[in-house]
């Protein structure tokens, strides 16, 4: 068997949909925070692999059964912060990455831990395939909360995925939210100075990115946007 044939967009929409099933059944708070959370705020999406989630220290000891009653391969993943399922589907890996409480980034060592009334305030969301279909339910993170996450790391996908959520699933009164969150968290220093070398991009560097990342351009007007409202975000 094969361990490198991840599994396809179908796959794994199908085993998000069983989990978020299954996390109803046993009152498991497990929220999506990664690419497949983006879809549900924004209508750019890129290609993932795997399912990352967050879940609350007080759901840990519920996830081995989860997993186990599902069919998952479960281990403590040290490197992501939580813990690690997987199962094959054929020879196709399914992946899923679930932090602990909080979201920790290898690039920068930063940390957010997740507030309990992010948990409390979970999403219920329509996650959109890659190309056509309905989509299927699940969880996630408030939008506050995801773009948070999205500025821990200095990838580009992360970049491409803060870009979306702002210009496309951006409301006022998360502004409040977000600079709430990141002064209690103590990260203003951080993300103040994510967000300004996103600012600083030149027109064509966004457009190189976004278009490696979801195959789309952006309109002038849209740059313009993006950066007015990466500037009202600043702490």
């Amino acid at each position: 068997m094969t361990t490198d044939q991840w599994a396809s967009e179908d796959k794994l929409a199908e085993a998000l949909a069983e989990v978020t099933l299954k996390c109803d059944e046993l009152q498991i708070d497990l929220l999506l925070i990664g690419a497949f959370a983006v879809r549900a705020y924004a209508e750019r999406r890129r290609l993932t692999t795997d399912l990352d989630f967050v879940a609350p220290r007080s759901a840990q000891g519920s996830l081995a059964a989860l997993f186990k009653s599902l069919g998952y391969g479960y281990s403590s993943h040290t490197r992501f912060g939580g813990v690690r399922a997987v199962k094959y589907i054929g020879e196709a890996k399914v992946q899923l990455d679930v932090a602990i409480d909080a979201i920790l980034d290898q690039s920068t060592g930063k940390v957010y831990p997740i507030p309990v009334e992010s948990f409390r305030q979970k999403v219920k969301v329509r996650v959109a395939p890659l190309e056509g279909g309905l989509g299927v339910e699940a969880y996630a993170l408030p939008l506050a909360d995801l773009i948070v996450s999205k500025l821990l790391p200095i990838w580009e996908q992360h970049t491409a995925d803060t870009i979306a959520l702002v210009l496309e699933g951006f409301l006022a009164d998360t502004i409040t939210d977000f600079k709430r969150k990141v002064r209690n968290a103590g990260l203003a220093e951080h993300i103040n100075a994510r967000l300004g070398d996103i600012v600083s991009l030149s027109e064509r560097a966004i457009q190189e990115l976004m278009g490696g990342y979801t195959g789309g351009r952006l309109t002038g007007r849209e740059i313009r946007t993006l950066r007015s409202r990466l500037r009202d975000l600043r702490i």
